[in-house]
């Protein structure tokens, strides 16, 4: 397995009026080339879980493991963690500062200590695998559209290669097309380049079309972990967490309820369609 937390707690300002258990024995593993989909309501516990696995963030109480290595262990570096799993903070085009997009996306393999050229060659690489042409190699990232930027940024980490890419929120504040080009982007990343990755959102359509699996955090614990049409048909549950299921599963209910012969583990829209015209099309 490529990430293992084991029985991992988390407090915020220990011994003060404003203690917070943040993470409660949260043991889980991920293995190389999973798409996961990690969900839950605000101040579930989200955030401060992927913060843990690049070790922004060090845990109060267990362990974590990248390649059957210990984070925590003295001898182990961070440095290299962090250049191997990679981590896109929610807006990231506020972590843009540079003064075009090219000096920008290649100030991270810079930073890894690469050679000029093999710094270079990383930057155009990542830059084509977003989608960002030549023409703006030499433009100031702040010119650009959200969508652009939200690209740039993610560019700048994929330059440092790394064998996971967290996504938090990445297509937070952007319209639906810009939303669905991420989207498309890094499933396409995925599928060629067979990197794990970690997205975590609010929007129930996205997990429902892009991930495998489904991680579901609630109060600080992980309360489910499944593939998507396991954690979905599990609507109720979800709602009790202030969390739902994609639309047409509310639908796809509904009808059952009416009497008819629909399956109810449907979760996306092409599914529905199928479904609906197995059972209605040739009447």
């Amino acid at each position: 397995m490529q990430i293992v937390f084991d029985k991992v707690n988390y407090i915020y300002n220990i011994g003060t009026s404003f203690e917070m258990h943040a993470l409660k024995d949260v043991s889980f593993s991920i293995g190389k080339g999973e798409f996961v989909g990690l969900i839950g309501h605000t101040g579930s516990g989200k955030s401060t879980l992927i913060q843990h696995m690049n070790g922004l963030v060090k845990a109060t109480e267990g362990s974590i493991y990248f390649n059957g290595m210990d984070i925590y262990d003295k001898d182990y570096s961070l440095r290299e963690l962090r250049s191997k799993v990679g981590l896109v903070f929610q807006y990231p085009e506020h972590q843009l500062f540079e003064t075009t997009v090219f000096k920008d996306v290649n100030f991270g393999p810079r930073n890894l200590g690469l050679d000029k050229l093999e710094a270079d060659l990383r930057t155009y690489e990542a830059l084509k695998m977003v989608g960002i042409g030549d023409e703006l190699l030499d433009v100031s990232p702040f010119e650009l559209s959200g969508g652009q930027k939200r690209r740039i940024a993610i560019a700048g980490i994929l330059a440092m290669k790394p064998e996971v890419l967290i996504l938090d929120e990445p297509t937070a504040g952007l319209d639906p097309k810009g939303r669905d080009d991420i989207l498309d982007q890094i499933a396409y990343l995925h599928k060629e380049s067979n990197i794990t990755v970690i997205l975590v959102t609010h929007s129930m359509e996205d997990v429902a079309k892009y991930v495998d699996r489904v991680m579901v955090m609630n109060k600080g614990s992980l309360a489910m972990d499944g593939t998507v049409r396991e954690i979905f048909t599990r609507f109720r549950e979800l709602e009790e967490m202030q969390l739902a299921a994609p639309q047409v599963t509310y639908v796809m209910n509904e009808l059952r309820s009416r009497g008819f012969g629909v399956r109810t583990d449907v979760i996306n829209v092409s599914e529905a369609r199928d479904e609906l015209l197995k059972v209605f099309g040739r009447e």
